[in-house]
């Protein structure tokens, strides 16, 4: 009896690992296929990200691409001058802060007073600052584009022309207007309206400068935590020197930017020693 239940037990452990053997070396192989997806599609993503990204090429055939481009560089340019400056091209009353000219938006030179708006339309002087800086740059923009075509086409131009820059929400609008017609046989081309978009948080940052110098202007203060409490996607920093001026930071908290939007305020100053 004892053997033939040895015999039997045996026959019953073939029988089960007869049966058990296909099933795992089916899920073996269907490990091994998903960790080969995984380990492919892992590639793939890594390959796709170190890739650099595509440059935009812009064929001078196609004025209103060229001359789009062309203007949003150099408006992007304005921006990163005008962003340091409190808003100006070139700085215009301004005091040393770590090496750099940093230009006061509210100051009063006199002790336990209030400080005094240095720019109150604001947003109007940077669109005509903006406006100042990229116009030259837009008109060679046109020349350069006039005589890359002149070898394949009869190019006309209008000598006057008008370029407005306008800040929304949103971020900066460029209109140009001026007439241009390319022609080459039979095929006339004419433009006459050029509109750059660009998304910038500029008009964002301005307003909000205005709010600190109101708030300084009034208060000789401006409580930065409560603002960023209600306004979280702006970072602000604030540091008081020792010779009572204030330097502000502005910029959006998602932002790659390195630079912000930068001032200084003199405000309630109180003479050294009290």
């Amino acid at each position: 009896m004892i053997k033939k239940n040895k015999k039997a037990n045996s026959r019953f452990q073939t029988v089960n690992l007869n049966k058990i053997m296909p099933v795992s070396k089916r899920s073996q192989v269907t490990i091994f296929i998903i960790l080969a997806l995984i380990l492919i599609v892992g590639i793939v993503l890594i390959f796709l990200l170190r890739q650099a990204p595509k440059t935009e090429v812009v064929s001078e055939d196609d004025p209103q691409a060229f001359i789009q481009s062309c203007t949003r560089e150099v408006i992007e340019e304005a921006l990163e001058i005008i962003m340091i400056n409190a808003g100006s091209l070139e700085s215009k009353g301004t005091m040393k802060y770590q090496g750099e000219n940093v230009s006061y938006l509210c100051y009063n030179k006199n002790y336990y007073e209030g400080c005094v708006n240095q720019n109150p339309l604001l947003i109007g002087h940077i669109e005509d600052e903006i406006t100042e800086y990229i116009k030259p740059r837009v008109s060679n923009c046109f020349q350069v584009l006039e005589e890359t075509l002149e070898p394949r086409y009869e190019v006309q131009m209008e000598e006057s022309w008008n370029l407005e820059t306008k800040l929304t929400p949103q971020g900066v609008e460029v209109e140009i207007k001026r007439d241009f017609k390319m022609q080459r046989g039979d095929n006339v081309q004419s433009f006459n309206l050029f509109k750059i978009n660009i998304l910038h948080p500029i008009y964002r940052l301005a307003e909000i400068a205005m709010e600190i110098v109101n708030q300084e202007a009034r208060y000789c203060n401006f409580d930065i935590l409560g603002f960023m409490i209600i306004y979280p996607q702006y970072d602000i920093t604030k540091f008081r020197t020792g010779d009572s001026n204030t330097i502000y930071s502005i910029k959006e908290s998602a932002t790659e930017r390195e630079y912000g939007f930068t001032f200084a305020v003199r405000s309630c100053a109180i003479p050294a020693g009290f």
